[in-house]
Order: C-alpha cells, then structure tokens, then sequence
C-alpha cells in the first residue's frame, strides 16, 4: 500500500480484502509523502513513521504519567501495550493509533486534539471511536463548538473512505456479529488446545488469562457506564466496548495477539484511568493480555541473549 497508495499501480490482487486494508491509509500514505512515492525510500519511511510514534507515544503517555503525579518512567509502559507490542514485531498499523489515543486524553484541552482525531479513522477505522466518544464527551460538556470541530475532524477519512469505494472490489468479510458479543463468547465456548510441548501449554494458558482480561476489560467499562461517570476516558472505553460487541468475526477473538492489537484502545483507556484515578484494578486486564505478547517475543529474545 505504501508503494501503491492510490491504488494506481495494480497491486490489488496481491492484498487480502483490498477495500479494508485501503482504508487504513495513514500509516502507508505518510511513508508514500515523506518519500515522494520513492520506491527506493519508501519502505524505510513506513519504518520510521512507525518508530515516530513509539517516541510519540511514550513521551505523550510519560507527559501524562507527571500530569497524575507518577515518575516520567512511567512512559515507558507504552512499549507494553499489545498494539504496541504486535506492531513492533509484525509492522502492523495499529501502533499509531495506541499512542493516538493516549494522546487524545493528553491534549483533550488543546487545539492539537483535532489533528489527533483527523489522523486516527486514517490509520484504522476504529479511530473513528475516538471522534465518536470526543463529539459525546463534548455534548455533554454543552460545547457545542468542540462537538461541531470533532465532526469536521472525520470529513478527511469519509472523503478517503469514499474514494477507496469507488476503486476496489466489494469486501465480503462477515465482520458483524450474529449477536451481542458473538465472537468472543463462541472463542471463549470453543477453548484452546494446550499443544504436547512446554512452550505451547504456556502459550494456552496465557491465551486464557488473556480471555479472562478481556472480559474483565469489557465489564470494567460497561461498569463506568452504569455509574454515568462521562469523563473522556470513560466515554471511549465505554464507545470501543459496545463496538467490541459489534465484532462476530472469530479470527478477531481467536488469540491474544489479534484480540490485544484490535481492542488495545479499550485497554489502553482503562490504563489510563488506572494512572489517573490510583486504581490497579482497571489496569488488571492490559496486565493479563501481556504474558502471551511477551512470549511470543521469546525467540528474539533467546537470540538477542546468545549474541550477548
């Protein structure tokens, strides 16, 4: 996508569900611009426009760890966020919209906020929760200004939106559920086989504590909600809950590893409030998710030590 942003060079058939994938644009779209649509350059610019939000995302999550009163180091837990994580080692693009999202609360009383909302549908279409909770977040605080801002905010991703339907084939993929939380009652039904060797029973039993911190993550914000606490925090973790309940599709809820990518903004959210409000409970499902990211990572791990 990065070589072909426009979808102008017939790299159609070489990518899985094409009008999907086009749609998340912003991560491959500022590689194609920083390089002028190099092909020599280009994929070298994905990597970097990927290591800019690592830096971005752990100063804005470190700004706002001060902000609460905790030690700056705390920044550095952004690395341990599961998109985070995942994105590092696959160059997957929802690296970008974590530390987005972190920086949505940071600057929710500055102008930059509106880039920060601009730029998240862009990267994948779940940043348009975050333009959902910041316009009902801003309602509820009676400004309408903010709400009205936030809706321009989207105007750039419907027009890309638009532009992508018109150039690629229908994407036929069931995502939606056939019932409220479908997807992750039937993974949660159908369970894991541990596998014969050490590695592949701990891998199932931390792809079960990683389950566990997903429903506990779901019922900590269907919790906020049923407290009316309408802070911006809490709206969109509330928002990316219900959309959670929306997903049918079983490979999203099949491993921590796709199930920790795709819902990081509903851990990330409840992190935050953790931090924020000096609970560990809210951050008890980020910490039940990471045992199965990190040992994913034991093979690099284990090379990077012998090179040692």
């Amino acid at each position: 996508m990065a070589h072909d942003p426009l979808i102008r060079r017939g790299f159609l058939s070489f990518i899985d569900n094409p009008r999907t994938r086009w749609r998340r644009i912003g991560v491959p779209g500022w590689a194609a611009a920083l390089t002028a649509g190099s092909d020599r350059w280009v994929d070298w610019a994905y990597i970097g426009v990927q290591l800019a939000f690592v830096f971005a995302g752990v100063f804005w999550l470190s700004r706002y760890a001060q902000e609460q009163r905790w030690h700056p180091g705390w920044g550095l837990a952004f690395l341990a966020i599961p998109a985070v994580a995942v994105s590092l080692d696959r160059m997957t693009i929802d690296l970008p919209l974590a530390a987005l999202c972190i920086g949505l609360v940071l600057y929710a009383e500055r102008r930059a906020v509106y880039a920060i909302l601009c730029a998240a549908p862009l990267i994948r279409e779940t940043g348009m929760l975050l333009v959902f909770a910041w316009c009902v977040h801003s309602v509820v605080r009676r400004n309408t200004r903010a709400a009205l801002l936030g809706g321009v905010s989207a105007l750039p991703v419907l027009a890309w939106w638009a532009y992508v339907h018109a150039h690629t084939p229908v994407d036929g993929t069931p995502w939606l559920a056939r019932y409220p939380f479908s997807g992750l009652i039937e993974r949660t039904i159908e369970g894991l086989d541990a596998g014969p060797s050490l590695w592949l029973r701990a891998a199932s039993l931390f792809e079960e504590l990683a389950l566990l911190g997903m429903w506990l993550a779901l019922a900590l914000a269907f919790h906020l909600a049923w407290k009316r606490r309408w802070g911006l925090i809490e709206l969109t973790a509330v928002t990316c809950a219900v959309f959670a309940a929306t997903l049918g599709k079983l490979d999203l809820w099949s491993s921590a590893y796709a199930t920790g990518r795709t819902q990081s903004p509903l851990l990330i959210m409840l992190g935050l409030l953790a931090l924020r409000d000096r609970r560990w409970l809210p951050a008890l499902p980020l910490l039940l998710v990471v045992p199965r990211i990190a040992l994913q990572y034991e093979a690099q791990l284990t090379q990077m030590l012998r090179g040692m």
